[in-house]
């Protein structure tokens, strides 16, 4: 096992709780594995469970069935080959563990458990119990296993590394494995993959990381790193957010070139939205296409999906996999993004432009292109009549005070954001389509979309990108396209220009309304957001560090950004707790369930900001 083509690392896509799906993707990989050659493969941290699986790691019918599956893998794998796989067991004092359990065919040869979850801010701190005991034992069977950071595996001793706690316990081990569970987050990889490096060359031997894939069970989604690193060098790194469902990487797979910034995000994203269509079983989508940024976003990244998921799958694999969801699949062309466009997306997505008496001819120009560019089926009607018609049912009830635009502004803003949904939500549910909201993180940390309106959907996949990021990666679109493999195979849409031209606009008030008119820039609001989430800023430092940064403003001018800012931001906790699930992609993750937690009734930021 000390020849570097001997090790191999597992990537599987899980699905909490489906422990027969997960185990046989462990065993398919272990077979082609052992097709290789390989002597061990290492597989990610609670493979065999999957990792969302909540409050039932506590409950005995999974940790037993988990149990179960680990004794069947036992006596399944094929001889002469070791495997690490991750999974829940209970110790013998009753608890919970997240356990890294290795073994071959007929033998359990050890487990091994964080040493501590200190500074961990995920969920795992719920379902785990914590401190490491060094009397820790785990009985499997007829055997009895002591919690051990390091195993012996045909004379070879590897140690399982899951944090910093389990590097103090290590003595000169031959091979790391550092099994992850690690969620994407933007720009984070690269530091991870240098202190992966760093491990392999201070300790001098061979280091297996290997993550799971893809959106998992939501919200999260596993970005597939995989590196495979011999004394600090890198050696093998598997492709970056895998649309496979279990993949193999070995010595020989040459090191992946990671993609720029706003490709990866498109890629992350177009990765939960092809997971959540094929875990839900649904026909595609359907996404009310307002010409803005944050729809134009959203249905790029379906069709950057379908072209990544053919490219990488291959035809027969993709083919079979539509098939599946019900949709026809015709003879391949050979030429991966025609063929997506022309074939599958008129029936993978179904786009509508909602006009109303204040639309414009910008944005309804903007949506039919950009639709026709990716290859979407694109309707247009108006919800005129329908605004009209709920505006009379209100001033039958109140005559001689009818509404007005001075008084009534906010009521007739919204009338129309809510008439647009009940008309997409039935072409949703008429084609078992599911309907993407597009709401941003911007918004959603001021508030500025209208609950029951332009929320309407059971995903919102860029609710987790800032608007000032939208912006640019709009723009990219435009100028360069999208990569789905570097310098080689993009994504064409050049006509986003229609979108990336205009200024961001609600399109609910008459009079040029524009976005941040309402709000202020959203390169300030973005700012402090990122300087409230990130650096635990008070808002009168966050007033001072804005007040360095943007000369262009006059501190009055910021002052007023940020009270507004934080107003906002206390006063709509209740929208964020209703909005349809996100996906992890930056740091300030506003999420109620995943990301920051704020209460939701609070002094609206009062005594924060007297100091101002």
């Amino acid at each position: 096992m000390s020849n570097i083509n001997c090790f191999a690392l597992g990537r599987i896509n899980t699905i909490p709780l489906d422990i027969t799906g997960n185990y046989n993707k462990i065993l398919k990989i272990t077979n082609q594995a052992k097709a290789k050659g390989i002597t061990f493969v290492a597989f990610p941290e609670l493979s065999l469970t999957g990792y969302n699986c909540g409050d039932l790691f506590n409950h005995q019918e999974l940790t037993k069935a988990a149990l179960n599956s680990l004794f069947n893998l036992k006596y399944e794998l094929p001889e002469g080959i070791s495997v690490g796989v991750g999974l829940p067991l209970v110790g013998t004092d009753g608890r919970v563990y997240d356990a890294y359990v290795i073994l071959q065919k007929g033998k359990i040869l050890g487990v091994s458990t964080p040493v501590s979850f200190y500074n961990a801010k995920d969920q795992r701190l719920r379902y785990f119990c914590t401190p490491f005991d060094d009397e820790l034992t785990f009985i499997i069977g007829a055997d009895s296993f002591y919690a051990a950071s390091e195993i012996y595996v045909n004379e070879n001793k590897i140690a399982v590394v899951f944090n910093d706690g389990n590097l103090d316990t290590l003595e000169n081990p031959d091979v790391i494995v550092c099994p992850e569970a690690t969620r994407y987050e933007l720009n984070t990889v690269g530091d991870r993959e240098a202190k992966l490096l760093e491990i392999s060359r201070a300790y001098d031997c061979v280091l297996l990381s290997t993550n799971l894939s893809g959106c998992e069970s939501g919200s999260d989604i596993f970005d597939s790193h995989a590196i495979i690193a011999n004394k600090g060098n890198l050696v093998a790194r598997g492709s970056f957010l895998s649309f496979a469902d279990a993949s193999l990487v070995t010595a020989d797979s040459g090191i992946y070139e990671y993609l720029g910034e706003y490709d990866t995000i498109v890629r992350a994203v177009s990765l939960g939205l092809f997971d959540w269509m094929k875990k839900t079983h649904s026909h595609g989508f359907a996404l009310s296409m307002s010409g803005g940024a944050d729809s134009g976003l959203c249905a790029t990244c379906i069709c950057y999906g379908q072209i990544a998921a053919l490219k990488e799958l291959g035809y027969d694999e993709y083919k079979a996999l539509m098939e599946s969801l019900k949709f026809t699949v015709p003879a391949y062309t050979g030429e991966e993004q025609s063929f997506i466009k022309q074939h599958m997306m008129p029936q993978i997505l179904t786009t509508v432009y909602q006009g109303s008496a204040i639309s414009g001819s910008v944005t309804r120009t903007a949506a039919s292109k950009v639709s026709a560019n990716l290859g979407a089926k694109h309707f247009e009607w108006s919800i005129a009549d329908l605004v009209e018609k709920y505006v009379s049912l209100i001033n039958e009830t109140t005559p001689g005070d009818p509404l007005n635009w001075d008084r009534d502004d906010l009521t007739l803003q919204n009338i129309q954001a809510r008439s647009r949904g009940p008309g997409i939500w039935m072409m949703a549910n008429r084609y078992n389509k599911l309907l993407v909201t597009t709401c941003n993180a911007s918004e959603d940390a001021v508030g500025y979309c209208t609950m029951d309106g332009d929320t309407c959907g059971g995903v919102a996949p860029i609710g987790d990108i800032s608007k000032s990021r939208i912006l640019k990666i709009n723009q990219h679109i435009a100028d360069n396209g999208l990569e789905i493999e570097k310098n080689g195979l993009k994504l064409d849409c050049p006509d986003m220009s229609y979108i990336s031209a205009q200024a961001p606009t609600a399109e609910l008030r008459a009079g040029g309304q524009t976005d941040e008119r309402d709000l202020m820039p959203y390169v300030i609001l973005d700012r402090i957001h990122v300087l409230h989430q990130s650096e635990l800023m008070q808002p009168k430092y966050i007033l001072d560090e804005l007040t360095n940064e943007y000369k262009e403003f006059s501190r009055e001018e910021l002052k007023t950004f940020v009270i507004r800012y934080f107003k906002k931001f206390a006063q709509n906790q209740w929208k964020r707790e209703r909005s349809a699930t996100t996906f992890h992609i930056e740091a300030t993750d506003l999420n109620a369930k995943s990301g920051f937690l704020f209460p939701l009734l609070n002094d609206g930021y009062s005594s924060l900001l007297e100091n101002i």
